[in-house]
């Protein structure tokens, strides 16, 4: 399983609208390292059509990014962990699971789980367990 230590937790609104929650560790000479949410609160038509209107997930480049595909977020007090879908697996070659490891302090947590609670609003693959 995929699983990365978190050296700091970010969530930014853009001007447009987009939310982008990143949980971010020091970068290698080899990889980068974080996992990084998008989400808009309103889609057009053609996000729709694309099957855009969904939360955006990448973990460590773009190579592991989709719209969607997310079965389970669990927040948890120290880590999150992700369960992506079979697609998503198969192109993972692995059984689709995410986790990032944190040591966040209360008020960083707190803006974490509200960005989260954002970005998931209405879905219900979200559990906030922390």
């Amino acid at each position: 399983m995929p699983a990365g230590v978190a050296a700091d937790a970010f969530a930014a609104v853009e001007d447009d609208g987009l939310l982008i929650v990143t949980l971010g560790a020091p970068s290698t000479e080899d990889e980068d390292a974080y996992l990084m949410l998008q989400h808009q609160d309103e889609y057009d038509e053609q996000d729709v059509e694309l099957g855009m209107d969904q939360p955006y997930i990448e973990y460590c480049g773009q190579g592991w990014s989709w719209y969607g595909h997310i079965l389970s977020f669990d927040l948890h007090r120290d880590h999150v962990r992700v369960q992506m879908d079979a697609q998503a697996a198969q192109e993972m070659d692995n059984e689709g699971l995410l986790e990032v490891r944190f040591d966040l302090a209360d008020a960083q947590l707190h803006a974490l789980r509200v960005a989260l609670q954002r970005t998931f609003a209405g879905r219900t693959c979200f559990h906030d367990r922390a």
